[in-house]
């Protein structure tokens, strides 16, 4: 499936390191010059997740440790 505009701006976001709903919003909205909502942000991310192209983790808050979790396992805006 062909990749909309807006899912390749947040593939690019996330393709060097962990980053999470807010930190992709807020540099996509500085980049676009408009406002972003988490849930535009979560959707993408969603799709990426279901066509394999990125991985998801959440992070354990005791240990700072990031750990692998399936696609629509976890709340997408809780993922990294």
């Amino acid at each position: 499936m062909p990749l909309t505009e807006f899912e390749l701006e947040v593939l690019g976001q996330v393709t060097d390191d962990y980053e999470a709903i807010h930190t992709i919003r807020g540099d996509i909205a500085r980049k676009l010059a408009r406002p972003i909502p988490d849930e535009e942000v979560a959707a993408a991310l969603d799709s990426l997740l279901r066509q394999g192209l990125v991985d998801s983790f959440s992070v354990d808050p005791s240990s700072s440790q990031y750990h692998r979790v399936k696609a629509g396992s976890v709340p997408v805006n809780e993922l990294w």
